[in-house]
């Protein structure tokens, strides 16, 4: 399973934890290189359902440790959000380190 793959896992799964399902409407990863480390920059776009539950899941996001297989999760925020009556979207913006 690639890294990006794990990354959608671990958000949908912390957001399920809170009681706030969520659907990944894409996802763009790029992967990225220094002298002693490897990783991918993330921007993910998802929606879920209107209500307490997904506004205190996205509040704590910064806070919230998420188990990414092989990866540590350096960097998480929620760029944008928007809702209507269909729904709320948002964009979350991360960054993971490869282990190893």
């Amino acid at each position: 399973m690639r890294a990006a793959e794990r990354f959608e896992r671990a958000l949908c799964a912390s957001a399920r934890r809170a009681g706030a399902p969520i659907a990944i409407a894409s996802h763009a990863a790029r992967e990225w290189r220094s002298a002693t480390f490897s990783g991918a920059r993330h921007v993910v776009e998802a929606c879920g359902t209107r209500g307490d539950a997904l506004d205190a899941w996205l509040a704590t996001l910064v806070d919230t440790e998420l188990t990414v297989p092989g990866h540590v999760v350096a960097e998480l925020r929620v760029d944008e959000r928007a809702s209507d009556s269909d729904g709320a979207r948002f964009r979350l913006e991360g960054v993971t380190v490869a282990l190893g």
